[in-house]
């Protein structure tokens, strides 16, 4: 009896498997170790992995050779996450915080190993930047809400995924030494929120503070985006709109998570 589900659809059921395997481990995985986990024939996953990557459920990465969930489950997932209320609640945050500021506010997810702008209001004197929902990041280590995720791992995973991804320099801002981003790590933690001056784009700077979700755990990012100009890298309103992201960050976790 517990074998004839599968028997009923087994390439639905070894399309779930794979699914599965990727979505579980927090690395991306290569054919054969997919292979190597799931036990099936390497002609059978390789139609499968040609299907979910066609409906874009899997991305292969051609240089690494590798696989991980695809797109498809963010679609999903903001399907799932404006059914619970999660994104429309997060957006009246996201205009207070872009009406005390006067800049551009964002909504900052991470999809393993990227980081996706899910939402975004622009204030008063909000300044047109380059970035816009649905906008992939795929450097952590170059922008304020990715080293908002990096605070929240051990020190040795933060340093499998420094080796795994890379600090690539980006701009002449850009932290690309893993001793230093450490050191910004810790400084982060302390106060709990991050920034990031022109690191990933010239022009551009980041500030951001983690959202929680019910279970204590990091559901996203509380972003302002603004150029620049109008953020001294040694000035006051930095740590200004640094309190007051965090501020409201907050207000929103205590709302609606465990804090």
């Amino acid at each position: 009896m517990d074998k004839e589900p599968k028997s009923l659809a087994p390439s639905l059921s070894r399309g779930l498997d794979v699914i599965e395997i990727l979505a579980k481990n927090s690395e991306e995985l290569s054919f054969t170790e997919i292979l190597q986990g799931l036990k099936i024939p390497a002609s059978s996953l390789w139609r499968v992995l040609q299907i979910l990557r066609d409906r874009d459920y899997v991305h292969f990465d051609e240089r690494r050779r590798t696989y991980r969930v695809g797109f498809q489950f963010l679609y999903m997932g903001n399907i799932l996450m404006n059914g619970f209320g999660y994104r429309s609640l997060a957006r009246e945050y996201l205009k207070r915080l872009a009406e005390e500021s006067g800049e551009t506010t964002e909504l900052d997810v991470r999809i393993r190993d990227q980081l996706v702008l899910i939402d975004q209001v622009e204030g008063d004197d909000a300044v047109r930047l380059y970035s816009y929902p649905g906008s992939v990041i795929p450097y952590f280590h170059a922008t304020a809400p990715g080293k908002v995720y990096l605070a929240h791992m051990e020190k040795e995973k933060l340093r499998r995924v420094a080796k795994k991804l890379g600090l690539p320099r980006l701009t002449i801002h850009t932290i690309y030494d893993l001793e230093q981003l450490e050191k910004e790590i810790d400084d982060v933690k302390l106060r709990g929120y991050a920034y990031d001056f022109e690191e990933l784009r010239e022009g551009v700077c980041r500030i951001s503070a983690p959202i929680y979700d019910r279970e204590n755990k990091v559901l996203g990012c509380f972003t302002i985006a603004c150029p620049s100009f109008r953020l001294d890298k040694n000035g006051a309103r930095k740590d200004d709109l640094g309190l007051l992201v965090k501020k409201i960050a907050f207000e929103f976790s205590k709302e609606h998570g465990r804090l």
